[in-house]
């Protein structure tokens, strides 16, 4: 308008000058507010979506019963730390588990399933790694550890499962054990065949019997 009124014959009387600056003041500051605010709504709507999806990231990597690692999610992982030298697996299968599912129905069962579940992880360190790897079999992977702390640490876990009392529906505490087999970790070899040595170990100390750690050859 300014540049308008400069022309000979235009002249602009101040009070449109006035009016002009008035509308388009009342129309760009709401336009300036609406912008500021969908800005602000879409960083928090940005914000939600990248916590659900972390959220469902780590609820696809839990095993939904136990709330362990998944079986794909615990051998992606132990694959990881499988190249570096120093660790040992477990697998851990729960002693006569069948019977709790006939005896007391298969609430007591899927109890028994998440006590054991949280035994194992209490038993290890943060470090380590466990998972259910299906039914009542688990796997551990224990992380830079010697032959000695291995073994302790085997036991330690058998101890605490031997230590549970899960309550039946009908009241009665029933009591858990599980056989552990125990084998050292070899980058130069697939980590399947670590697992292996750790299953024949643990069907060793099946056969023997039981609520007990077997170490592979």
């Amino acid at each position: 308008m300014t540049i308008v009124s400069l022309i000979p014959g235009m002249f602009i009387p101040l009070r449109y000058f006035s009016v002009g600056i008035f509308c388009s003041g009342s129309i760009s500051t709401p336009v300036c507010i609406l912008l500021v605010r969908q800005s602000e709504e879409n960083r928090r709507l940005r914000q939600e979506l990248e916590l659900r999806v972390a959220e469902l990231a780590r609820l696809a990597d839990m095993d939904g019963l136990t709330g362990l690692l998944s079986r794909n999610a615990f051998f992606d992982r132990a694959e990881q730390a499988h190249a570096r030298p120093g660790n040992w697996y477990l697998l851990i299968d729960i002693d006569h588990f069948k019977r709790f599912n006939d005896d007391h129905g298969h609430q007591t069962g899927d109890a028994v399933l998440h006590a054991v579940a949280t035994a194992i992880a209490q038993a290890l360190r943060p470090v380590d790694l466990c998972g259910r790897l299906g039914g009542e079999e688990f796997a551990a992977c224990l992380i830079d550890c010697d032959e000695d702390q291995a073994a302790r640490r085997a036991e330690h876990v058998r101890a605490s499962i031997q230590a549970l009392r899960v309550r039946a529906p009908s009241g009665r505490m029933v009591r858990v054990t599980a056989s552990i087999g125990l084998s050292s970790g070899d980058p130069a070899q697939p980590i399947e065949a670590s697992l292996h040595r750790a299953d024949l170990a643990m069907y060793a100390a099946k056969t023997g019997g039981r609520n007990q750690v077997r170490r592979a050859a």
